[in-house]
């Protein structure tokens, strides 16, 4: 455990407060009854009063008054030493929280506390700190410093003299300690907070599922009057003997059963070929020599490997709608699946139009307004990221003029 030992408090250094405005509210995800009993724990265990606090160094617990020193109460029973006495608490959760390690530092009436921070979800969430205690027992000289710290104050001097030496006085390894104590009780609640978000996103994640499925049953509903229909038009071109008309329904046909069939949360990259193909006669049938397309798959064993159905043919129609059709003349597409150091790559390529550079940045980061504007993507990310538990990369390149390539790298789950 490192330290950033015994800190005096300037205005200079108040600057760490700024570490972080945009941090998540951990009162969004923790347990008061679990942090309460934990925060009992500690002060049960030590004799030494704690809080668990906001980033802003605001108690989301209950403050037990009575465990608080003597001198405490009476410096927080006027509103200007209240106030000093939250701003010390602002100061120390927030420096611990922007050096991602336990500190000791002065309060303003120069006395000793500590701060564990609380992070989570890379973000500095709060802090545990301990009341205020001296290393020694106080001086002439060293009461004197108080006194002076908080004469402006006008509390009587006779009762701060009282109360500074009934300050609880501990030795620095003690205090050591129990700021590690405090570390092994942060350690605990980070825990707790994984678990809660984990049951909260499997929750989020299932009530999902469900809504799709519903979706899905009410898309079938009534799927065989319209493939009966498909099925009367294609006979009819090919009685007519308009080949390319009954070539046209068919691929239409095929891509809309799969698509009715897709229910299933993970297919085959295999199966993901064979509908893609489909969908991808269409397209040439649409552009005609405007665009050609070009599938490599380097290793069969990929084939086998799963992934989230109609991954590919959304991939597919972003680089088509945003690559391909603004673009003049021919435009290639080339879809690549490999293996790679164990893990699985897909790689879609278009020499389309390309994007800039804020564009790319705000897709790869899942944020921006092109990014909410583009829900294909942002629903291929969510997939995977349900089904992959965050283990894969979904990243773009892509410059003006020269096209735009799109990797997903995850890893091999196969059939069965």
């Amino acid at each position: 455990m490192e330290e950033d030992w015994i800190r005096e408090w300037t205005e200079e250094q108040f600057v760490f407060n700024q570490a972080d405005d945009e941090v998540s509210d951990i009162r969004a995800y923790f347990d008061l009854g679990l942090f309460t009993k934990l925060q009992k724990t500690f002060m049960t265990a030590t004799g030494m009063n704690g809080n668990i606090l906001d980033p802003k160094g605001v108690a989301i617990t209950d403050k037990f008054d009575d465990r608080s020193p003597a001198f405490c109460r009476l410096v927080q029973s006027v509103p200007e030493g209240e106030q000093r006495c939250l701003r010390s608490d602002e100061r120390v959760t927030s420096f611990s929280i922007t050096k991602k390690t336990s500190v000791v530092c002065k309060c303003h009436a120069g006395l000793y506390d500590s701060a564990v921070p609380i992070h989570f979800r890379k973000h500095g969430m709060g802090a545990f700190i301990t009341g205020q205690v001296l290393l020694e027992h106080p001086t002439e000289v060293r009461i004197a410093e108080i006194l002076k710290r908080v004469e402006s104050l006008g509390l009587n001097q006779d009762s701060l003299v009282d109360a500074i030496r009934q300050v609880p006085v501990i030795t620095e390894e003690k205090l050591k300690a129990t700021t590690e104590f405090m570390s092994l009780l942060v350690e605990y609640i980070v825990k707790s907070l994984e678990e809660g978000e984990s049951k909260r996103k499997e929750a989020e994640w299932r009530s999902l599922l469900r809504e799709t499925e519903m979706k899905v049953i009410q898309a079938k509903l009534h799927p065989h009057f319209l493939f009966n229909i498909l099925n009367l038009i294609s006979g009819q071109a090919l009685l007519e003997n308009a080949t390319q008309t009954y070539a046209t329904v068919n691929h239409l046909s095929r891509m809309l059963r799969y698509i009715v069939k897709s229910y299933r949360p993970l297919v085959t990259i295999d199966e993901e070929l064979t509908q893609l193909d489909s969908y991808i006669q269409l397209q040439l049938l649409r552009f005609e020599d405007r665009l050609s397309f070009r599938v490599d798959v380097h290793d069969e064993r990929m084939k086998s490997a799963l992934l989230p159905s109609l991954t590919l043919q959304i991939l597919i129609e972003n680089a088509i709608k945003h690559g391909v059709e603004p673009k003049e003349g021919p435009c290639e597409l080339c879809l690549r699946v490999y293996i790679s150091e164990d893990r699985g790559i897909i790689e879609i390529k278009d020499a389309g139009v390309g994007m800039d550079e804020q564009t790319v940045l705000e897709l790869n980061e899942g944020g921006g307004e092109h990014a909410k504007r583009n829900s294909g993507i942002a629903m291929i990310r969510k997939r995977l990221d349900y089904y992959y538990e965050g283990n894969y990369e979904l990243r773009f390149r892509s410059e003006p003029g020269f096209g735009t390539t799109v990797m997903i790298t995850f890893p091999i789950t196969e059939n069965g």
